[in-house]
């Protein structure tokens, strides 16, 4: 193709290449529609299995246990669609409501447009405050300065220069990247890549192709799963098979059977699972914590290493002045009142400064001045010519008029070295001010060196005369100032035994100050290591040196992508968090992705687990304690199913091995039902965190959610319901009561040993008082629903229950219970 004449492209070459190479946006992520959605969750193992006993029951006539079981499904599927789109909404409105417009020069004019329509070949004019929206090639510039930390990670702003062949060394300093901030000077540049194909689009790409990996709990939940349907799958072919041939009744041995079935197969494991992370997604969004997929939230319970970028996550992306020198003390501003010297400094380093723009340490200075009150300006001084960095010149130079004075005035700001090269000044002070110049840089500062002099002659040159010598005012010392937040919550972080690690693209002096500011460093330089050094190690050096190192420093996105793996070979959880673009890849490469909503990318908000909405590096803490907590109860809520089922399926087996009638029919497990799935999902749910949930070490990585040992106890607590029930039982024959009367005292110790394991597992020391209004509400509802079946003639008669049960019933059910809630104390205490 060849090349662009000087006036730009014409309209029908941009319009060409608007066709040939697409409009200049990335491409989006695939949004899940309704459908997509519905069919992700309905196709999961354990949304099948409620299906298939819905079918089941459908298939066998009991239409209403079909429906009550179809209506979950629709519930939780509703629920998923509901928090799925949500999230989705939210994304969408982080974006920039309105497209980003750029200005370009074509057929000779100078032209504003969307930088969608922004194509191959155009020149592009660059300014000031511009977000760069595609990859260029610099064809001038004068004195251009750009923000790249969104992909690189580094704070400080990069120089960039024209002319030059594209393969040298340099080339990097006159190409312009996507994404980036040009936050001084201005220049001309050639757009060489647009959307999918810029160095942003190519870091896209990449996340695309890392496939999320499902959490370790959702593995061991349809393992369980699996099993108890294999069980339930045995037990009740057996048991069907046994009383049909002892008995000579088949269709009733098919009832008990399909009551087996239904005692056993685990649907609520789906409902439980599904619930407690949906609301565990809704609890976080209050947080300001906006959940991408739900199964992060268990897994961040599990973490054990949070990998952190420095630059927007630990910091605030922005320059503050740190430090002040005036060439015999030093200050921090802010902390202590201003000598006169240093208010001279501050006034000095103003006047070389730009009244307004984004240069980062020019805004510092601005605002410094502004709190220590003086940005009221100069009375009598005049602004005269002003030459910024430009060719290589490191520092930059405004002159001033000052009223009464003959000549005229430079301030000059810039690169310690090179400005203190220009002063003279008594020896020792300029020794003072080179040494802590040099200690200010070891400390991971940016310093800058301010100067005054005065020209006799007057003009509208702005560079410095040859032979002028300037008085050095003193040092300023910059950086990216640390999240007021972040040690507090690092030192949280220990004490819940989760590891810190920094990633940072930034030079590592600069990420060895903020890790000894953040609190993760308590030893020497061994804990840094640089991507430097990193490039050379083979993936088993890397994964042995992993565990020791707490800072990696100018790194790479592949790099980071390596030190993430290298962590979870190591047999480590890992949590990243991150803003920019670099991010990225590892985001999505993690067990954990965490995002920042408001200073983050739209592409590595799309790569991450989750997104903090208001960028509180805080909130991660309380995402952590979710995780745990969600992981607490589900524990919990799984024992109570386990325990539950025992007396239920014990009832239904009375049959089998001693014979007699059938007690529990098929709507009595359904209307047991109707307490445990809101028991086993909500009210374990409402549960609140332990209170020393976060000064413990993680879970293990192989722990199992339901041990053996958690599977013994949770028998033997299902078996002393049970025994409880074959005792009222017994005394029912004793009184001679009817089959009807025994079918309502076997339900309703089963209801009451129901509602006292829910207490037991719940670890409320079974205290109606401990805080659950869920609890309570369900209690409520339990005696209503009995009250209904035991005093309404035609609803006890749908249930098989007597139409007038005798009050002797009460009296042997209550003691029962009485007992029962002694031995379940007792066991508790022990």
């Amino acid at each position: 193709m060849p090349d662009n004449p000087p006036a730009g492209l014409t309209d029908e070459e941009a319009a060409q290449r608007l066709r040939s190479d697409g409009p200049n946006v990335l491409p989006s992520v695939s949004r899940k529609g309704v459908v997509r959605i519905a069919w992700n969750a309905l196709t999961q193992p354990m949304f099948l299995l409620l299906l298939a006993t819905a079918a089941l029951y459908a298939l066998l006539g009991d239409l209403g246990d079909a429906g009550m079981l179809a209506a979950s499904v629709l519930m939780v599927g509703g629920l998923s669609i509901y928090q799925e789109q949500r999230t989705e909404r939210v994304l969408e409105a982080l974006k920039d409501l309105s497209s980003p417009r750029c200005t370009v020069v074509r057929r000779g004019r100078v032209l504003r447009i969307a930088s969608r329509e922004l194509v191959r070949g155009d020149r592009l004019l660059v300014n000031e405050g511009d977000r760069l929206s595609a990859d260029a090639r610099l064809l001038e510039a004068v004195g251009l300065q750009v923000d790249e930390s969104l992909r690189t990670g580094e704070s400080a702003p990069q120089g960039k220069q024209a002319g030059g062949a594209d393969d040298d060394d340099e080339a990097d300093s006159r190409r312009l990247y996507a994404g980036s901030l040009v936050v001084r000077g201005d220049g001309v540049a050639e757009v060489t890549a647009t959307g999918a194909h810029t160095a942003l689009g190519a870091i896209h790409r990449s996340i695309a192709q890392l496939a999320p990996r499902a959490s370790r709990l959702q593995d061991e939940l349809r393992r369980l799963v699996g099993r108890v349907a294999w069980l339930a799958a045995f037990t009740c072919v057996v048991a069907a098979t046994v009383f049909a041939l002892r008995e000579g009744a088949w269709t009733q041995g098919l009832l008990v059977g399909l009551t087996l079935a239904m005692s056993l197969i685990p649907e609520e494991f789906a409902v439980v699972w599904s619930v407690m992370l949906a609301l565990g997604s809704w609890r976080l969004a209050k947080s300001n914590v906006l959940t991408r997929q739900p199964q992060a939230i268990e897994a961040l319970g599990t973490t054990t290493v949070l990998c952190v970028d420095k630059t927007g996550t630990l910091t605030h992306n922005r320059m503050a002045l740190a430090m002040l020198h005036d060439g015999e003390t030093e200050c921090t501003p802010g902390a202590q009142a201003l000598t006169s010297r240093f208010q001279g400094l501050l006034r000095g380093a103003l006047r070389a400064s730009s009244t307004g723009g984004v240069e980062p340490m020019d805004h510092a200075v601005r605002v410094t001045a502004q709190v220590a009150g003086l940005d009221g300006g100069d009375a009598g001084w005049t602004p005269g010519p002003r030459r910024g960095i430009r060719d290589g010149s490191p520092y930059v130079v405004h002159w001033w008029h000052v009223a009464g004075e003959s000549g005229r005035t430079v301030a000059v700001k810039g690169a310690a070295e090179a400005v203190l090269a220009l002063c003279d000044a008594d020896p020792a002070r300029m020794q003072l001010l080179r040494e802590t110049a040099d200690r200010w840089s070891v400390a991971g500062l940016r310093v800058l060196a301010a100067a005054e002099g005065h020209a006799g002659q007057t003009g509208d040159d702005a560079a410095l005369p040859d032979g002028l010598r300037l008085s050095p005012l003193g040092l300023l010392g910059f950086m990216d100032p640390l999240r007021e937040e972040v040690p507090r919550v690092i030192e949280e972080c220990r004490r819940a035994s989760v590891r810190v690690v920094m990633i940072t693209g930034d030079a590592a002096l600069t990420a060895r100050s903020i890790a000894r500011q953040a609190g993760l460093l308590d030893g020497g330089d061994a804990q840094v290591l640089s991507g430097k050094a990193l490039a050379a190690m083979d993936d088993e050096a890397l994964r042995r040196c992993v565990r020791e190192v707490q800072v990696f420093a100018r790194v790479d996105p592949a790099q980071k992508l390596r030190i993430v793996r290298a962590l979870q070979q190591q047999g480590d959880i890992v949590a990243m968090t991150g803003d920019g673009v670099n991010d990225a890849p590892a985001l999505k490469a993690a067990d954990i992705g965490v995002a920042m909503g408001r200073r983050g990318t739209d592409v590595a908000r799309e790569a991450a687990s989750l997104v903090l909405l208001d960028d509180n590096f805080a909130s991660l803490v309380e995402a952590v304690r979710a995780g745990r907590r969600i992981f607490t109860n589900l524990r919990k809520a799984l024992g109570y199913l386990f325990a539950v089922h025992v007396p239920i399926v014990g009832v239904a087996l009375i049959p089998v091995v001693m014979g007699g009638p059938v007690l529990l029919l098929p709507l009595h497990v359904v209307l047991l039902e109707l307490l445990i799935d809101p028991a086993s999902s909500l009210v374990f749910e409402a549960e609140r965190a332990p209170d020393d949930s976060m000064t413990v070490p993680p879970r293990p990585r192989d722990e199992a959610l339901f041990s053996p040992a958690s599977a013994a106890r949770a028998f033997a607590m299902g078996a002393l319901v049970f025994a409880g029930v074959v005792a009222v039982q017994w005394a029912c024959r004793a009184l001679d009561a009817t089959q009807e009367e025994l079918r309502m005292a076997s339900l309703g110790s089963i209801v009451l040993g129901n509602l006292l394991l829910l207490l037991w597992f719940r670890g409320a020391g079974l205290r109606l008082a401990h805080t659950n209004t869920v609890f309570h509400a369900l209690l409520i509802g339990v005696c209503l629903v009995w009250g209904l079946l035991t005093a309404v003639p035609g609803v006890g008669r749908i249930f098989g229950l007597p139409i007038a049960p005798s009050p002797w019933a009460l009296w042997v059910v209550l003691p029962a219970g009485w007992a029962l809630w002694r031995l379940f104390a007792a066991s508790r205490n022990q």
